[in-house]
């Protein structure tokens, strides 16, 4: 077994990271998981509906390029057998990704332009909300939220 000399890793385990990648990334186009079809139906829908100014006719914003391509990298991030989300646009231009199954138990995240993942929830009698960066992982926070709301 080789070991490469820039990455310091066997060359066993780059297959094997890389094969694992391959598998998921396969995974992820199931109809079992929808995340492939969510991104290629509903965000794709939003994006064609909501790309122009005014496009609610009440002075909205058009959600732009960058939260288009920030919500896809969101929905890719998603751990495999996360809920489906539904997919929406918000006034100010923001895509929005919305979870749950009863009234009192929701999970709303707004994705900006900026990169930006802004959450609001209702868990029962409580509530919560803020603000996390994306980075190209689904910060701790928001995946504790989709758990306890789904």
């Amino acid at each position: 077994m080789a070991i490469t000399h820039d990455s310091g890793e066997s060359q066993t385990a780059g297959f094997i990271r890389h094969r694992m990648a391959d598998c998921s990334r396969q995974l992820q186009k199931s109809a079992v998981f929808g995340i492939e079809r969510v991104i290629r139906g509903e965000l794709a829908d939003v994006w064609e509906e909501c790309s122009l100014p005014n496009w609610d006719g009440y002075n909205s914003l058009p959600v732009t390029w960058d939260s288009f391509h920030f919500a896809e990298q969101f929905l890719r991030s998603l751990p495999l057998g996360t809920a489906v989300p539904s997919v929406g646009a918000e006034p100010d231009g923001q895509i929005t990704f919305d979870w749950g199954r009863a009234p009192r138990r929701r999970l709303s995240v707004s994705v900006s332009a900026d990169g930006d993942l802004h959450y609001a929830a209702l868990l029962g009698p409580g509530r919560t909300c803020g603000t996390e960066p994306f980075f190209g992982e689904i910060p701790p926070t928001i995946l504790h939220l989709i758990r306890q709301v789904c």
